[in-house]
């Protein structure tokens, strides 16, 4: 039995790690923290859950995260950004395993997060200790490891629509451009204009122009892992254009991703390929030209879903991928590295059909 707690209690992506983890048979809930919503049980934030847990929501202090990893194997975390590193010495100071869902210990060289998020990283050793980690490119670096960097939604979806090209080695350097597009539940629980609904219903906009969303270095050091560049040298690694949008739905990733080719395939050669590459992958679905992916299909699951095509009269690679953001591009996937680094089956409590239509 695996006992775990999540800090961050009343987020979306708490509810959806407790939602699936109720399909679970080896966890078990010890304990919930936040900021907000101290004292009240966590079916409170999360009604959906009501009838499956009854844990009152502890504050979110370093006593009560001590007294909280003791009793815990596994404690998930997602809080403000540059926060962690405090929360994480203390779970690791206690022999325990951490699993960071946000952006603090993702890149290996700190200073990448210095430039991409205006501060200074609070312990960049711990940035080269942890281990980034998504399962179907790197878990051979996380099995026994105890400090895990969750990938963010946007460079699962675009690394693994990559991945089987880049490994063949037939992409042109710096012609790889990502066009992305997300559900709201991707912007967080917080307040904010842009999530009013007369302001998102019926509306389509891009943010982050000009590649300055912090993701964007994230894909980049996923392509140097997997096409063999040093990942502590980012001066060594291509550039992309990364661009992403908000969809006015709730759930959903949709990244369509371009990149030039030198050599032809036939749309045949490509799902072929693709299909063989992931053929052990039971979260990856590949699909023929014929039947371009959609965000309902991987809704409430940790599936990733694409269909790869090529364009001969541009030589280009076009490979449309779709994952649930809260579900295999955050909660699932840091279930699925939950099972990894604890020795048990990935597929445990997470072979679901997704929520269609």
């Amino acid at each position: 039995m695996v006992r775990y707690s999540f800090i961050g209690a009343t987020g979306y992506v708490c509810g959806e790690l407790l939602r699936m983890m109720v399909n679970h048979p080896g966890a078990e809930l010890v304990n919930v923290l936040d900021t907000f919503g101290v004292g009240s049980k966590i079916q409170e934030s999360h009604p959906a859950l009501r009838g499956f847990y009854d844990k009152d929501i502890m504050e979110l202090t370093e006593e009560n995260v001590r007294l909280t990893a003791r009793a815990s194997d596994v404690v998930f975390i997602v809080v403000p950004s540059g926060e962690v590193v405090q929360f994480a010495r203390i779970v690791l100071g206690e022999g325990k395993k951490l699993i960071d869902i946000g952006a603090d210990i993702r890149f290996r060289d700190a200073e990448v997060w210095n430039k991409w998020y205006s501060a200074e990283h609070p312990d960049p050793d711990m940035t080269r200790e942890a281990v980034y980690c998504i399962p179907e490119v790197m878990r051979d670096l996380a099995r026994g490891k105890n400090l895990i960097a969750n990938p963010g939604c946007y460079p699962t979806a675009s690394t693994l629509g990559l991945q089987p090209m880049l490994k063949a080695g037939h992409i042109v350097e710096n012609t790889i451009v990502i066009d992305a597009k997300s559900g709201y539940t991707g912007a967080g629980r917080r307040p904010g204009l842009n999530k009013l609904l007369t302001e998102a219903e019926n509306n389509f906009c891009a943010y982050s122009l000009s590649s300055s969303h912090r993701h964007t270095p994230e894909i980049e050091q996923n392509i140097a892992y997997i096409t063999g560049q040093d990942t502590m040298k980012p001066e060594t690694w291509q550039y992309i254009n990364f661009q992403p949008h908000l969809l006015p739905q709730v759930r959903g990733i949709e990244v369509t991703i371009y990149a030039t080719l030198d050599r032809d395939y036939t749309n045949d050669e490509l799902y072929q390929m693709y299909s063989e590459f992931y053929k052990d992958e039971p979260f990856v679905m590949v699909y023929p030209a014929s039947q371009p992916v959609q965000t309902k299909w991987v809704y409430g699951t940790n599936l990733c879903a694409m269909t790869p095509v090529y364009d001969a009269r541009t030589h280009r690679l076009i490979v449309s991928s779709v994952i649930d953001n809260i579900g295999k591009g955050a909660a699932g996937q840091a279930i699925q590295n939950m099972n990894l680094i604890m020795d048990l089956p990935e597929t445990t409590g997470l072979l679901v059909p997704p929520m269609y239509p």
